[in-house]
């Protein structure tokens, strides 16, 4: 099942990601990887978010939201024309 990504970049530069990957193991290894930064459920940075979380939100909703620590938001959702 292929998946979209939406990686939003906060930095000024105006460079969101817009993608797709072919399964939802390949987009997330993109954001947990071992050493990576720590990602979170909310944009405080507050209640942070494993790989299983994502998965799992995933799962139940077709769709994971989730931020990094400076508050950038990715999306992946089923892709629908699929």
């Amino acid at each position: 099942m292929r998946v979209i990504v939406f990686a939003e970049d906060l930095s000024g530069r105006r460079d969101d990601g817009y993608y797709t990957k072919p399964d939802l193991n390949s987009a997330l290894d993109l954001f947990f990887c071992p050493g990576g930064s720590k990602l979170f459920i909310d944009t405080d940075g507050s209640d942070e978010m494993t790989r299983e979380d994502a998965k799992a939100a995933f799962d139940i909703d077709g769709k994971v939201t989730f931020y990094n620590e400076d508050g950038e938001r990715t999306v992946i959702t089923r892709d629908p024309s699929r």
